[in-house]
């Protein structure tokens, strides 16, 4: 290598990685325990609604020291609209399928279940639909999560 390119070009595409890296991680809404796995925590990375439908993106983390076997199964996610009292599930294709990822396998409409190493993380989305009565906030409910409650609808 020359010196220009390792005095000059090196160090300068090093701090673009640095600073891409810090705009391209994503800040959690809310983070939230598992009440089923140890040492499993959940970011709640995004709740956006797009053409009446609502896609919540989470991370799933493992803080503790063993691998978590995790599993999820999308028909029992589901968004609640705490003011008019309504929960929506989780949305399926023509198939049955629920319109959702990873899948670990097609049982019951589909499901997550992955193995998460401790220091490693899974991430998860599912889509619902918007509820009718527009709400500010809903609740999100994932099995072995406790609540994320009071989540903006943007």
């Amino acid at each position: 290598m020359s010196i220009f390119f390792k005095k000059m070009i090196l160090p300068f595409l090093l701090i673009f990685f640095v600073f891409a890296a810090i705009s391209f991680a994503q800040e959690a809404i809310q983070t939230q325990e598992s009440d089923t796995w140890d040492g499993i925590e959940v970011d709640l990375i995004s709740c956006t609604v797009k053409n009446n439908i609502v896609t919540v993106k989470c991370k799933l983390r493992n803080v503790g020291s063993e691998k978590q076997s995790v599993k999820i199964e999308y028909r029992s996610c589901y968004i609640m609209d705490e003011v008019n009292q309504k929960k929506y599930f989780a949305l399926k294709d023509s198939d049955g399928i629920y319109i959702a990822g990873p899948m670990a396998d097609k049982g019951d409409g589909g499901r997550f279940w992955f193995d998460i190493f401790p220091e490693k993380y899974r991430s998860l989305w599912i889509k619902f639909p918007k509820p009718t009565d527009s709400p500010e906030t809903i609740t999100i409910s994932i099995p072995g999560v406790f609540p994320f409650e009071e989540v903006e609808l943007k």
